[in-house]
């Protein structure tokens, strides 16, 4: 059983000239495929030739179909310009959110840095009042190297701050810790994604949207950010 197969229009196998030459007449195809005004006219003018002298076009049948050729072609106009503005905004959101590169955006992760000299900043986000929280930093074997307590508190944002300092008075080495948040409740505890403030390396386009890529690897869309250092 034989099979047949569609051939290719434009040929790779074809030298660089005759590539170009089949491609710019498959293009003049394409374009002549698509009505213009000066189609249009062509085919109102033989429409009035050809037309029943004794029952010729109505004049408002006539002005009609001007007028819809005449909407269809300003709406595709419009589409285009649109299509534009909207590529020229978008391109110009990316440039601008550029500026954002080495600054930091709070992100839930459950790894933060611990830069040389600086401190590593996060939040407990409460979505509803709870009777405590526990913030543990711990090292990358697990040893826990600091814990913050939080009381019974209402909704909302606070904040914690580790500068690297162990008991004893020795300082931590700058790196990655995991920060992991527990929330009591009624006698209950239930584990919470922390919220770190961490550096933005980079940025992107994702479908229309802008895209945050993160030192930790992590990614957060622009829209989504709500603090900002």
């Amino acid at each position: 059983m034989t099979s047949a197969t569609a051939p290719n229009p434009v040929d790779s196998s074809l030298p660089p000239g005759v590539m170009s030459l089949a491609s710019e007449q498959q293009k003049q195809t394409t374009a002549s495929a698509t009505l213009g005004q000066g189609d249009f006219l062509k085919l109102m003018t033989a429409q009035l030739k050809n037309q029943d002298p004794m029952a010729p076009m109505d004049n408002g049948q006539f002005l009609g179909q001007m007028a819809q050729f005449s909407t269809v072609s300003s709406l595709g106009d419009m589409a285009t310009q649109l299509k534009a503005l909207s590529d020229q905004m978008s391109g110009s959101r990316l440039l601008s959110s550029g500026s954002l590169i080495g600054r930091s955006v709070l992100s839930p992760s459950n790894v933060g840095e611990l830069p040389q000299g600086g401190s590593l900043d996060g939040v407990v986000r409460l979505q509803e009042p709870a009777d405590g929280a526990t913030v543990t930093v711990r090292n990358a074997v697990g040893q826990i190297m600091e814990t913050f307590n939080l009381g019974p508190s209402g909704s909302g944002d606070y904040p914690f701050s580790w500068d690297g300092a162990l008991k004893g008075g020795a300082t931590a080495l700058p790196g990655k810790y995991q920060v992991s948040v527990s929330v009591s409740r009624a006698g209950k505890s239930s584990a919470e994604a922390a919220l770190l403030y961490t550096p933005v390396a980079s940025v992107s386009m994702a479908g229309g949207d802008i895209k945050l890529n993160l030192n930790n690897g992590g990614s957060l869309p622009l829209s989504q950010v709500t603090n900002l250092r």
